[in-house]
């Protein structure tokens, strides 16, 4: 890990998914880390499209909707969270992909001013 100004305070970053997509996809796509993820992703985005296939067949319509429908948002918003957290992983990692995610905009970083939460013991 290259990044040590965390020590000085505390960090925040702004990741703009489209572009962190782009970027993982332009740069990253041989690492088997990204490789995997997109294939846990396509899995479970191939279940719940064949499941909604065979309700649509047993079940009225609307019923099958009503259950389809929340689980492609849930899946499209685990892949949203999944590729975000990979994404600032990689760009901590790897100085030269980070140079280029803040170019493109793809990440900002400020430091966060505002104070922390409690934590529980302290």
């Amino acid at each position: 890990m290259f990044i040590s100004a965390y020590e000085t305070g505390p960090l925040g970053y702004l990741i703009s998914t489209r572009k962190a997509f782009y970027l993982l996809l332009m740069h990253k796509i041989r690492d088997s880390r990204l490789q995997l993820f997109l294939l846990e992703r396509a899995g479970a985005l191939l279940i719940i499209v064949g499941a909604a296939i065979c309700g649509f067949k047993v079940m009225p319509t609307l019923l099958a909707t009503g259950f389809c429908a929340p689980g492609v948002c849930f899946c499209a918003l685990i892949l949203w969270l999944g590729a975000g957290d990979m994404f600032l992983t990689f760009a901590l990692e790897d100085e030269r992909f980070y140079n280029l995610a803040t170019k493109t905009r793809a990440l900002d970083v400020f430091e966060d001013t505002e104070p922390s939460l409690l934590q529980p013991g302290s």
